[in-house]
């Protein structure tokens, strides 16, 4: 065998340390790609081979506030915790979490949806989630997204089929073009919109929606007909429309509805 060959058959059966980013360590940062770190927050005891993995998106958010936020991120990560759960916040691309640790991605992409909401930006979730579940050996990888977060999952879920075994969609602008109308705000298309993005969800995956019936951002008619869509096509869904208003901090209940589908 020529060293040629032998330097390739040596990469190959390599991990994939290569690609990683030079801050990854599963903990404070995961690699997405090669130097595009995603940044991490945990809380509660983490360590390999839970069955949960329990990994939470916020929304969009202004440049005053960073996620996770005392008052309702945090509340609801909390709720969830137990001994078979690693729970994680992850700060999408261009974000900031309040720790002071920066994902990858400029900040002022963040600001609009046409750069806030591309794939490209909403494929990087992705990837950094699926090597957390490798790196932790989960059985479970459980998605929970907060309006724009909810946005990424529910594309995330439609674009790469069996990633995600259960996706809680809370306060989900599901719907772009209604959503964008319903605002009464300029109305143009979005190809990353959930709502394009179903056919190809897996028959095995599960959709949990959760809506503020009070909600005046994301109305609760764009959860109600994402369920309809999902319903219509024979997939897992299920719809809860609830006391509370828009911030994850006014759903009370939402962590109660939560745990029902954590085992």
């Amino acid at each position: 065998m020529t060293k040629n060959k032998i330097l390739i058959l040596f990469f190959l059966i390599l991990p994939n340390y290569s690609f990683a980013c030079n801050k990854e360590d599963f903990l404070t940062f995961v690699s997405a790609e090669k130097n595009k770190c995603i940044a991490l927050q945990a809380i509660g005891e983490i360590k390999k081979n839970k069955k949960n993995l329990i990994i939470f998106l916020h929304g969009d958010l202004s440049s005053g506030a960073k996620p996770p936020g005392k008052k309702g991120y945090w509340k609801l990560g909390n709720d969830l915790l137990s001994e078979s759960v690693n729970f994680f916040f992850l700060a999408r691309p261009g974000y900031t979490l309040d720790s002071g640790r920066k994902s990858y991605g400029s900040y002022k992409e963040t600001r609009k949806n046409k750069t806030n909401y591309k794939w490209e930006k909403l494929e990087l979730v992705a990837k950094a989630a699926q090597n957390l579940k490798e790196y932790y050996n989960a059985n479970n990888l459980i998605m929970i997204g907060h309006s724009g977060g909810a946005y990424t999952l529910a594309t995330i879920n439609g674009r790469i089929p069996k990633l995600i075994d259960k996706t809680i969609l809370i306060s989900c602008p599901c719907e772009f073009e209604m959503w964008k109308k319903m605002k009464g705000e300029r109305v143009y298309k979005m190809k990353t919109s959930p709502h394009k993005n179903i056919d190809k969800i897996s028959k095995d995956s599960q959709t949990i929606i959760i809506v503020g019936k009070n909600d005046k951002n994301t109305f609760p008619v764009l959860s109600i007909n994402y369920h309809e869509m999902l319903v219509k096509r024979d997939l897992k869904s299920d719809l809860f429309v609830i006391e509370g208003k828009h911030s994850s901090g006014s759903l009370i209940n939402a962590s109660k509805i939560i745990k029902k589908f954590i085992d």
